[in-house]
């Protein structure tokens, strides 16, 4: 991940502020073959990049998933000018895979501004990620995850009573150092966004792989709030707040070390138990 390659793409034809279609592979995510949706997250957001001006960073992306990506195949991403005002760009960028559309996602971009109060909560109290063990150790030592990130996890408190709330909290930082380009940073912190979200409600299933359960992201959607870097220790606090109908919501917060609040996110996932 020190060099992103997870999240790269490349041109197929044209491109420039009127778009352009790339492609990239999403590499596995729980099961081998089915794509890790933050690839595509991130790719999509790469593509969506490429027609904005260099001055207007993303500050809040919407996506859905329409269906599983294979890691085996090529994902091509084609994106559509919405509009381009004084301070804000919208996009709209459209994954296919096979002829068949499986991720739309709206991008807003932005031109920084010289507000520089901040209102927040504060950041949770939780245990430095030095003290913590390895939060993927379940996962093989091949898998793209282990190799791309650095996860330590905060030892999990049973779901609040009379609640039905399930909190987690975890370190996350990439395996090297990443180029200082803030457009990577963006689309990294996309694809790291993903991966412990959703999973929160397997908890009491017995994550990280409950058997008779089924998981799938349904829809993403993510805030940036400030400039970050994912090459450095984030804390990422996610919660599960609801459970039913075949489907469950999520909420997670990035923080800095510092305690600065980055980036915050929301998911719904399918759930099916048998």
């Amino acid at each position: 991940m020190g060099k992103g390659e997870h999240i790269s793409v490349r041109e197929v034809e044209g491109e420039g502020p009127d778009g352009g279609i790339v492609e990239g592979y999403c590499h596995p995510g729980r099961a081998p073959s089915r794509s890790y949706g933050g690839a595509a997250l991130a790719q999509a957001l790469a593509a969506a990049y490429r027609t904005v001006d260099h001055d207007r960073a993303v500050h809040s992306l919407h996506a859905y998933f329409l269906r599983a990506l294979s890691p085996q195949r090529p994902v091509r991403y084609a994106t559509d000018v919405v509009r381009d005002g004084r301070s804000y760009s919208m996009r709209q960028t459209t994954a296919v895979q096979d002829s068949e559309e499986a991720l739309t996602m709206s991008v807003s971009f932005k031109s920084a501004q010289g507000d520089g109060s901040w209102r927040q909560p504060q950041m949770p109290d939780v245990p430095d990620p030095g003290r913590l063990g390895d939060g993927w150790a379940f996962r093989p030592t091949d898998h793209p995850l282990r190799n791309a990130l650095e996860y330590r996890e905060v030892p999990r408190a049973a779901p609040h009573p009379g609640t039905g709330r399930i909190d987690r909290y975890a370190w996350i930082r990439t395996v090297g150092t990443l180029p200082d380009d803030p457009t990577l940073h963006a689309c990294v912190l996309a694809y790291v966004s993903d991966a412990p979200l959703a999973p929160t409600a397997l908890v009491p299933y017995g994550e990280p792989r409950p058997v008779g359960v089924a998981l799938a992201s349904l829809d993403h959607a993510m805030w940036f709030h400030r400039p970050v870097r994912p090459d450095r220790w984030l804390l990422y606090a996610c919660r599960s707040t609801v459970a039913g109908d075949g489907r469950t919501l999520a909420h997670g917060e990035f923080w800095t070390r510092d305690g600065d609040l980055v980036a915050s996110v929301a998911q719904e996932a399918l759930l099916r138990v048998r």
